[in-house]
């Protein structure tokens, strides 16, 4: 069996025959009108249009995919927003010990989705060679810029010691 493309190319090169071997003038005007008419039927067709009671159907289908596809895309936005945020907190953690003289090996840093749209910081666990005097006024000053209360700053040495923000105040 031939395929719909491929019968519509068929029919298209037999018409465009036909148009050349009418003879000029009314004769090939009315072909003319004939042919189009026949090419557009053919067309239309092959596109399906005489199943006209599939359609709502397969617009509800494509409405159903478009929002899925917004909700996918906004979980994704969410993701990499947050994954965004933590890098650049990371970093700015990084910084402010290299100022207050502290080598960070790692940072845990854990964030929150706000009702009012936007990831916080919540807690932050820092493991870092150093000790107790070294680590407190970094942890205060993260504390106050972050927003994040003390009983959720906590220190690990190097060694593996965990100690919360409030044994270093």
């Amino acid at each position: 069996m031939m395929q719909p493309l491929n019968g519509f190319c068929v029919l298209a090169v037999f018409c465009g025959a036909a148009l050349r071997l009418a003879p000029e003038g009314t004769v090939r005007r009315v072909m003319s009108v004939l042919v189009s008419a026949i090419l557009l039927l053919q067309l239309f067709a092959g596109i399906g249009l005489e199943d006209l009671e599939s359609i709502p159907a397969d617009l509800g289908r494509i409405r159903e995919a478009e929002q899925r596809f917004r909700q996918e895309s906004g979980e994704l936005r969410e993701r990499l927003d947050r994954l965004v945020i933590e890098e650049e907190l990371r970093t700015y953690i990084q910084n402010k010990a290299e100022q207050h003289g502290v080598q960070i090996s790692e940072v845990e840093l854990e964030l929150r989705w706000q009702t009012e749209g936007y990831w916080l910081p919540w807690s932050l666990k820092v493991v870092a060679g150093g000790t107790e005097r070294d680590f407190a006024p970094l942890l205060r000053e993260l504390s106050a810029e972050l927003g994040i209360p003390e009983e959720r700053l906590r220190w690990c040495a190097d060694d593996g010691l965990e100690e919360s923000s409030q044994a270093t105040g």
